[in-house]
C-alpha cells in the first residue's frame, strides 16, 4: 500500500468518545476510523477544487469597502424595507 506515518492529534474529550464509539460499533480499530475520516475530507476537498465553478477565481472588485455587511442594501436598496419588489408595485 505504501510507507505509513504516524501522527499525534490533540481532539476534544467528546469527539475522541464519538469516534471511540463508530470504531466499537464498526468492529474496528480507531486508528482505521481516523483514516477514514481523513480520506472523506481530502476527497471533499478535492471534489471541491476540482469542480469548475469554484476555479473560476474572483470575478472583480467593487471598490466597496463593506460589500459583505451591505451587500442587500446594495442589491434591493435602503435598509429596513420589507422585500425587494416595493419599487415594482
Amino acid at each position: 500500500m505504501g510507507e505509513e506515518k504516524s501522527i499525534t492529534i490533540g481532539i476534544k474529550a467528546k469527539l475522541y468518545g464519538q469516534l471511540e464509539a463508530i470504531a466499537q460499533k464498526q468492529g474496528s480499530k480507531l486508528e482505521d476510523e481516523v483514516t477514514e475520516a481523513i480520506k472523506s475530507y481530502i476527497g471533499r476537498l478535492s471534489t471541491y477544487s476540482d469542480d469548475p465553478f469554484f476555479r473560476i477565481g474572483k470575478a472583480g472588485k467593487s471598490g466597496l469597502k463593506d460589500l459583505a455587511k451591505a451587500h442587500d442594501e446594495y442589491l434591493y436598496g435602503r435598509k429596513g424595507r420589507n422585500n425587494a419588489t416595493e419599487d415594482i408595485h
